[in-house]
């Protein structure tokens, strides 16, 4: 479609739009305080990309068709437009985090205000992805990823269209198309090489953008085709069900960005193209929806560093109550954010300098943050906060989490064992490398070959979610097909049993089974928690282990794995196809918690020291203890010469 046949596009004012943003905001906002029926509200991010891509491709092709475009006009609004507040929301995380964070919460904090500063935090976000990372509750800048990602949006986009305008402008609306057609198949094509970088990276992303693009040409066609007011009603309503329902019939787990983000995108479109309706009249352009979309913005910004801090100080669950306290907080500040600070950047006073100075002001005020954010990145988090507390620091946490990604994979540390003291398998996620350090710390001296099963699967090789199928599926076939089955004189089997399926957990066993003659021990569940074990130690404001282990109880999952360690207990003993094949079970819950499971720790009762480094994973020293005790109720488990006798 040529874009000179279309009228001079013109800069209006659309109150619904505001009210899209609303909805947009509203959408976020139920998501992120854990409201039930909002599994899908993170969607309020893409109509928040279709809305700017809409916007500022109609603005940009308006002033290239005056001949008025300006790249220094343009990037002018948008940094009086988007970092005044932005820096503002930095700098008060950053003070929030300096009475509340423990050091290496803050260090890790200070790192990523910088990115989010230099408009990178989608991609610092992403390239920390993994499953050790910490959860979205422990990022307060988690948020920034989805601006960070709009700013490289308007760092590229004019000039792209720039481009095109002047060269190829036949071809800009079948360009544009074509360009959401490749997005989408990227994201589509790329999402189970890595989910993380479909997720935060732009060009994964890039087709949400375009869907607002391309409205300008869908609103053209609709004038001229003339088209009945009712059916201008039918698209809107229809647009706003799109949002609302993929919204509620969504969830975290949905296969997205890609096929399924095309349903918002286009509810989305079909709003913005039916423009002035009376259900618009009545659902968006009231005054109410108008101006919390016109303070949308800061109240995204806000929001979520509220969430995150309220969760960090208190530990405990949003209930209905403080849901509704911290919503309408976010709304109340961001409107004062909104009035003194963004209405103040981007409407000033008559300016009688050659130049403006907000090109001076933000960078200034950016380097700064840099400056402090490395001060705080660099110092640890500022230690000297935690004087006589106890914590972790990052130095600490990134050496247990390198012990069971790197050197349990390593040929040469870890599983290397003496030559003639024999040769298991552990098989199992992450957690079975718990068992491999309290082996080996504890003198265990025979070679080691370690399956890993992967963080997203139980039952040693299914999929706890239908996303994950292939995934798991993949891991079983390569770990069945390891050359070392017939070769091995046991089998040890552990993962950190998030659920119990019988039938799943007697096939998988028996096609273990299948593999090899060897004895084949099963480890039960160990005790994990809801929360980090740092946070749990800080919140308990003391350093006496009793009292630190036992505030930990009411944050564990005590009766889940009770209840799961009690059925297989029973499913060893009413089942004689174990004893028969011999395949024995290890009791890990009372090795842990006491014959009345009623003694499980987090820190040592003898020097204080941790024996968890996140909610689940032991410390190379809880690993230890672990096996110190383990060793006193199985001391075979560690001499497979007692298995073989």
């Amino acid at each position: 479609m040529n874009l000179s046949q279309i009228d001079k596009l013109t800069k209006e004012y659309r109150p619904e739009l505001n009210g899209l943003r609303a909805l947009a905001v509203i959408l976020v906002l139920l998501f992120h305080l854990e409201v039930g029926w909002m599994k899908g509200g993170f969607l309020g991010v893409d109509i928040f990309l279709v809305i700017s891509g809409y916007f500022i491709s109609k603005n940009i092709l308006a002033d290239n068709q005056g001949a008025v475009f300006s790249f220094k006009r343009f990037y002018t609004r948008r940094l009086r437009r988007l970092f005044p507040a932005l820096v503002l929301t930095i700098l008060l995380v950053l003070l929030g985090g300096y009475f509340l964070l423990t050091p290496a919460a803050y260090q890790r904090l200070g790192e990523s205000s910088i990115f989010s500063a230099l408009s990178a935090s989608n991609i610092f976000f992403w390239s920390e992805a993994g499953y050790f990372d910490e959860s979205a509750s422990a990022k307060p800048l988690l948020h920034m990823w989805s601006l960070s990602l709009e700013e490289q949006f308007y760092l590229i986009w004019p000039l792209i269209l720039l481009i095109l305008f002047r060269f190829f402008r036949k071809y800009i609306f079948i360009l544009i198309l074509g360009g959401i057609i490749l997005s989408v198949v990227c994201a589509e094509f790329y999402f189970d090489m890595d989910r993380s970088a479909t997720f935060f990276l732009l060009p994964f992303r890039m087709f949400e953008f375009m869907c607002g693009a391309i409205c300008v040409w869908l609103e053209w066609m609709l004038k001229q085709r003339r088209i009945k007011r009712f059916l201008h009603e039918i698209f809107f309503i229809t647009g706003v069900l799109l949002m609302i329902g993929s919204a509620m019939l969504l969830n975290p787990d949905s296969k997205m960005p890609g096929l399924y983000s095309l349903i918002p995108c286009v509810g989305v479109m079909f709003t913005i193209v039916t423009g002035d309706t009376t259900n618009s009249n009545i659902i968006l352009r009231n005054k109410v929806m108008e101006y919390i979309g016109k303070a949308s913005y800061s109240i995204y910004l806000i929001h979520w560093p509220i969430i995150v801090y309220y969760k960090y100080w208190s530990l405990s669950e949003l209930g209905l109550k403080i849901q509704i306290l911290i919503g309408l907080g976010s709304i109340l500040l961001g409107f004062l954010m909104w009035r003194f600070i963004e209405n103040t950047f981007r409407y000033p006073k008559r300016n009688y300098l050659k130049f403006d100075p907000i090109w001076v002001a933000i960078p200034f005020f950016i380097v700064m943050l840099c400056v402090g954010s490395y001060n705080i990145y660099n110092s640890g988090g500022w230690v000297s906060r935690f004087t006589g507390e106890l914590y972790l620091s990052k130095e600490e946490i990134l050496k247990n989490r390198k012990n069971y990604w790197k050197e349990s994979n390593s040929k040469d540390i870890i599983l290397k064992g003496v030559e003639g003291k024999g040769h298991i398998i552990v098989l199992g996620n992450s957690h079975a490398i718990d068992i491999i350090y309290a082996l080996r710390l504890n003198g265990f001296k025979g070679e080691i070959t370690s399956l890993q099963t992967g963080g997203k699967c139980y039952n040693f090789g299914t999929a706890e979610k239908e996303i994950d199928t292939d995934f798991c599926s993949s891991r079983k076939r390569n770990n069945f097909k390891n050359k070392n089955w017939k070769l091995v004189n046991a089998v040890y089997v552990h993962d950190d049993w998030p659920r119990l399926d019988i039938p799943g957990f007697r096939n998988i066993i028996k096609e273990i089974r299948a593999l090899t003659s060897a004895p084949i021990f099963i480890f039960g569940p160990k005790m994990t928690y809801k929360e980090q074990i740092p946070d749990i130690v800080r919140i308990s404001n003391s350093v006496v282990p009793r009292i630190i282990n036992a505030n930990a109880t009411k944050y564990s999952f005590r009766e889940l794995k009770i209840e799961i360690n009690n059925k297989l207990i029973q499913e060893f003993k009413e089942n004689n196809y174990y004893s028969e094949n011999n395949i024995h079970y290890v009791d890990i819950l009372r090795v842990q918690g006491g014959s009345q499971l009623d003694d499980f720790r987090i820190v040592s009762d003898r020097d204080l020291k941790f024996l968890y480094f996140d909610a689940s994973h032991f410390t190379e020293y809880g690993s230890k203890e672990l096996g110190v005790k383990l060793k006193d109720k199985y001391d075979y488990l560690f001499d497979l010469d007692l298995i073989k006798n």
